[in-house]
C-alpha cells in the first residue's frame, strides 16, 4: 500500500521548502554543549508552542491533533536542564484547513528527531530528550497516520487550503530560524487559492 494521497500531494507541493527546513533543524547536529542544546530547545519551543496554540484555537477536532502537540515535552526538557521556557512567538493561522497544513510542517520534524536525539545523548549524556523521543522509533508510522488524517480532512475542506497553510508555515519557520532575535512571525500569504 502506498503513502496516503494527501501526504504525497503536500510533499510534492511544498518540496521547495524541504531542504532548507531540514537544514535548519539539523543545525542541532552541531550542538556540543548543554548551553547550545538549551538554546536550540528554547528556539524550537517558542515557535512550536505558538503554532500549537494557533492550531488549537483554529478549532480542529481533537481526533486530528491528539498526541501530536509536543510543546509540553520541550518545556519539561528545559526544566530538566535548569532553564525556563521562553515567551512564545505569535503566528496567524487563518482557518482550520490552514491549521492542518501548519500541523504537517511541525510533524515533519519528527522524521529527523531520532538522528538528533542520538547525537544529543551521545555528545551531552543528558536524559532531557523527551521532545526528541516523542514518537520513539516510530515517527514514520505516526507521520503516515497524519497523512491518513489529512486525507479525511481534505474530503471536507479544500486540499488547496491545507497546502496553502503548509507553505505559509514553512515560510514562517524559515523566517523564525533566520532571525537573530525572533519575536512575532508575520507571513504574508502567497498562495491563497481555495479551490482544488
Amino acid at each position: 500500500m502506498g503513502p496516503p494521497w494527501m501526504l504525497v500531494r503536500l510533499a510534492l507541493e511544498t518540496t521547495v521548502h524541504h531542504q532548507q527546513a531540514d537544514d535548519d533543524r539539523l543545525t542541532a547536529i552541531d550542538v556540543n554543549t548543554l548551553d547550545a542544546y538549551r538554546a536550540f530547545l528554547r528556539r524550537v519551543f517558542s515557535f512550536e508552542a505558538a503554532v500549537e496554540t494557533a492550531i488549537a484555537a483554529a478549532g480542529i477536532e481533537p481526533m486530528f491533533t491528539n498526541g501530536r502537540f509536543k510543546a509540553e515535552l520541550i518545556r519539561s526538557d528545559l526544566f530538566e536542564l535548569g532553564c525556563e521556557p521562553p515567551m512564545i512567538a505569535t503566528v496567524n493561522v487563518r482557518s482550520t484547513a490552514h491549521a492542518m497544513g501548519w500541523l504537517f510542517v511541525i510533524e515533519r520534524h519528527t522524521l529527523l528527531a531520532g538522528l538528533i536525539r542520538r547525537h544529543i545523548q551521545r555528545t551531552l549524556e543528558t536524559s532531557a530528550v523527551g521532545y526528541l523521543s516523542a514518537y520513539d522509533d516510530a515517527p514514520g508510522i505516526r507521520f503516515r497516520g497524519l497523512g491518513d488524517a489529512l486525507g479525511v480532512y481534505a474530503q471536507r475542506h479544500s486540499p488547496r487550503s491545507i497546502i496553502s497553510g503548509a507553505n505559509e508555515a514553512f515560510r514562517a519557520q524559515r523566517q523564525w530560524y533566520t532571525n537573530d532575535s525572533p519575536g512575532d512571525v508575520v507571513v504574508e500569504p502567497h498562495d491563497t487559492a481555495e479551490s482544488l
